[in-house]
């Protein structure tokens, strides 16, 4: 089995911890990948695009001439889509882009982004990490000792509040608690920083 190190805060190595075989060997499955990604994607979609079509555009009250005689084509109203400034025919209204992907595809799909990440030796494992006051010097020198120079993704069971105010102002970092990481969240960072208890409870699926 291969075994992936195991880091404190200081950047040392103070243990390691052992990974299935499967996440260093096997392929990684891009296609369910691509199914969840883009059902995450979807759901973030802000459907709120709209046009009006004839019955909300203002004006056309009055036919603007009588139907017969004048020799021009017959008229109803002025908010004929064929005017300008009329109604818009099939234009976009608000909706929703979101749909339903089973659960054991997210599933599936979020060990094939850790097992990406492990292939490409983009993933740390720390014990844990603490600050007593909420200092952002202090996480960035976490960041400096653990050598992480790219835009990383912290992961632990639960952060408190001390490390979510000194984190929030450091460009390209993210930190989440274990039960609200997804593939897309993995994915769209370099860098995956999880901790020992957070690593080992992301590969057993606990919630």
């Amino acid at each position: 089995m291969p075994k992936l190190a195991i880091y404190n805060s200081k950047g040392k190595e103070v243990g390691s911890v052992s990974v299935d075989d499967t996440f260093a060997s096997e392929k990684v499955n891009k296609g369910v990948l691509y199914q969840v990604i883009k059902h995450y994607l979807a759901a973030k979609h802000h459907g709120t695009h709209k046009t009006k079509n004839r019955s909300e555009v203002s004006g056309g009250g009055k036919k603007p001439w009588r139907q017969k005689g004048t020799g021009r084509a017959r008229v109803g109203s002025i908010r004929s889509p064929l005017w300008r400034g009329g109604g818009i025919i099939f234009g976009p209204v608000v909706r929703s882009y979101s749909y339903t992907v089973p659960q054991k595809a997210k599933r599936l799909a979020l060990m094939e982004a850790i097992k990406a990440k492990i292939q490409d030796k983009d993933v740390i494992i720390f014990d844990k990490i603490t600050i007593e006051k909420p200092k952002t010097k202090d996480v960035v020198s976490v960041i400096k000792s653990l050598k992480i120079d790219k835009k990383c993704l912290m992961i632990q069971e639960n952060f408190d509040a001390n490390m979510k105010l000194a984190a929030r102002n450091i460009r390209d970092l993210s930190i989440m608690s274990r039960k609200d990481v997804n593939a897309l969240d993995i994915l769209r960072h370099v860098k995956l920083v999880v901790s020992e208890e957070a690593f080992s409870n992301l590969l057993k699926g606990n919630k």
